[in-house]
């Protein structure tokens, strides 16, 4: 052991290499769509080659025994946190890191490539037969997910209520229920993922105070009230299951147990609560659980992917995505453009989907799903 820390100390200097074309180990140029994109020749855990996670978490622990808490600590945590996250979170958190500012930390973007290039694939092609509808005439929308009905809490639910889940089927629009709406048109000034170092659970949608914000579902008013960085929030419960909120708002136009119909006038906007400016701030989740909203609407053509939601559990909530979705592996020579054009597609929708920028290197192997 004291002698994997004594390597494992030497990489401390691998956390800052010079950006250039993507290479190989030995400095030959790579071919971007042959292999996992590198930034310079360095990552951060040659060391760890072999070792289980157990003997990972002694070698951290050695180095806060004997150097504290620093920056490589914080890699290591961050390595054994990578199977708890997924292909999109990882995708996001290293955009995130390139929108930072400052030094930007290749080798350890290095080794996140790496490591999905190599993560087993944890999305299945999944259709749940046990497809979701709810009823619209019930005064507690969709009890058979949900324990409670509080407005005191924008999220008072305990993991309990989907550990034992597995996967669902949800609708999300049909006759009855109506069309999906876009809650304020403008343009998304921050997406969902990693930002500043936490996770933002939501899109940030730009607007100007007074500006309308309409019901993305119909549903009923769970919450409409000032609550902590929120400012004044509205939560809506909807028939689906699904609960979408509207923060940072200006004035209600709705009350707690008010039934609204989607693309009703719920509120208009502002900057109330933690906001450097006024913005609408829009977030959908199941049971409490945060879902990435760009990986079933488009917001540019604001319009649902598909009319049903699959949500699959994962060990850490649930993915989503849109039922019908294909999935393509990349091949040597594929493009996004080529793929886009495959699929009759955008490749701004396909970006889109996968939580990737379209100007984004792709790897052999990697899956991109496609409508």
């Amino acid at each position: 052991m004291k002698s994997l820390l004594i390597i494992f100390l030497g990489l401390l200097t691998a956390s800052n290499v010079s950006a250039g074309e993507p290479v190989n180990k030995g400095g030959v140029k790579r071919d971007t769509i042959q292999a996992v994109v590198q930034y310079g020749e360095e990552i951060l855990f040659d060391a760890l080659e072999g070792l289980t996670d157990g003997q990972v978490g002694d070698l951290r622990d050695s180095v806060l025994k004997y150097h504290g808490a620093n920056e490589l600590t914080n890699y290591i945590n961050l390595y054994l946190s990578l199977k708890s996250k997924t292909e999109v979170q990882l995708n996001e958190y290293i955009d995130s890191l390139f929108e930072a500012g400052g030094d930007v930390p290749y080798a350890l973007i290095n080794q996140i490539n790496i490591y999905l290039a190599n993560k087993p694939e944890d999305l299945e092609e999944i259709v749940p037969d046990n497809l979701f509808i709810g009823l619209t005439d019930m005064s507690v929308p969709a009890a058979e997910f949900y324990p409670i009905w509080t407005s005191d809490n924008p999220n008072p639910y305990k993991p309990e209520i989907w550990k034992n889940d597995t996967s669902f089927s949800l609708l999300l629009a049909n006759d009855e229920l109506g069309d999906f709406h876009i809650p304020h048109d403008d343009v998304m000034t921050s997406k969902f993922g990693w930002r500043d170092g936490r996770m933002h659970n939501g899109v940030d949608i730009d607007l100007q105070v007074w500006d309308t914000v309409v019901a993305a579902f119909p549903g009923v008013v769970r919450m409409a009230r000032a609550y902590g960085g929120y400012g004044r929030v509205v939560i809506i419960r909807h028939y689906n299951g699904l609960e979408t909120t509207y923060a940072h708002l200006h004035r209600f136009k709705v009350k707690e147990g008010d039934k609204v119909d989607g693309g009703q006038l719920i509120g208009l906007g502002g900057s109330s609560g933690h906001s450097t400016g006024s913005h609408l701030h829009f977030e959908i989740r199941f049971k409490g659980v945060p879902l990435n909203p760009l990986s079933f609407i488009s917001f540019k053509e604001q319009e649902l992917l598909n009319d049903t939601l699959v949500l699959k559990r994962t060990k850490t909530g649930f993915i989503a995505y849109p039922r019908g979705i294909l999935f393509h592996t990349v091949k040597r020579g594929d493009t996004l453009y080529e793929i886009a054009k495959q699929y009759g597609t955008s490749t701004y929708k396909l970006a889109e989907i996968n939580g990737i920028r379209r100007n984004r290197y792709l790897s052999v192997g990697q899956r991109l799903r496609v409508i």
